[in-house]
């Protein structure tokens, strides 16, 4: 086996325990969330119907968190390939998708924004370097933002989607801010 195929396995299995790892992790938080919403809000009991949520949901942070390099470029693809749909949406004026449910121009202009500047700030985070851990955070929180969004509602003026891009921009700003100061130290070192 050459050194190149070792890579290319090695790199795949990190891909797909990645995304393993991810999924695992949505689903753990998804039944968690799905059974505290269950719960009459009278028979919720701190312990231990609250410590084990509490758990689950942080045991999935931590998935989520080390495993955010690799399910951040899965969430920008599945945003990528969105933008047609939505953009077929601001033309027709009617989601051919999903055509019982009321989706509105001004909705898909909404999203098409939304997605627009997640993708830009998740490619500027993510191209040249290897995520640090705060943008492993940022990315979480993004991601959290994201989903909770209520069904069947969307706004750019949600606070769970300014926050959520507010998070992206701050760890975009953040890896800008080192890259220019590593250039500059990197110049005074060859003078």
């Amino acid at each position: 086996m050459t050194p190149s195929t070792k890579k290319q396995i090695k790199n795949g299995l990190r891909m797909g325990g990645g995304l393993g790892a991810f999924f695992i992790a949505a689903m753990i938080t998804g039944v968690t969330v799905d059974g505290l919403r269950s719960e009459a809000s009278g028979h919720l009991r701190l312990w231990p119907d609250g410590a084990i949520a509490g758990g689950l949901l942080a045991f999935s942070a931590v998935i989520l968190v080390l495993t955010a390099r690799v399910w951040i470029i899965y969430i920008a693809g599945c945003l990528f390939f969105a933008i047609p749909k939505i953009v077929t949406v601001i033309v027709s004026g009617r989601d051919l998708y999903f055509p019982h449910g009321p989706f509105s121009r001004f909705e898909a202009a909404e999203l098409l924004v939304f997605f627009l500047a997640s993708l830009f700030l998740i490619y500027r985070i993510s191209v040249n370097h290897v995520p640090a851990l705060f943008d492993r955070f940022a990315f979480t929180l993004y991601l959290a933002a994201f989903v909770l969004v209520p069904s069947g509602y969307f706004s750019l003026v949600a606070s769970w989607q300014i926050a959520g891009l507010a998070v992206l921009f701050v760890a975009w700003y953040l890896s800008r801010k080192k890259h220019k100061r590593h250039r500059t130290v990197d110049v005074r070192t060859v003078e």
